[in-house]
């Protein structure tokens, strides 16, 4: 399975201020929306650290440079 890192105290959830969060190796695919008129757009994958809110479920990940340029060429 995939590992996971309990997140330093000293960083708390954005949504309810806990700070019980877990750190996890993501796979994420992005998807453009807008319906039929999206199918011509690239799926993009990305492979981000994501971090889990243990109390509230709330998760946050940021894409990359190379991920983040294909969804900005697309758009």
């Amino acid at each position: 399975m995939g590992s996971a890192t309990v997140m330093e105290e000293s960083r708390s959830c954005s949504t309810c201020s806990s700070g019980g969060q877990m750190e996890f190796n993501g796979e994420v695919c992005l998807l453009f929306p807008g319906g039929l008129e999206s199918l011509n757009k690239p799926v993009v994958w990305a492979f981000p650290k994501v971090v889990v809110c243990l109390d509230c479920g709330s998760a946050q990940f940021a894409v990359s440079g190379a991920e983040l340029k294909l969804i900005q060429e697309a758009a």
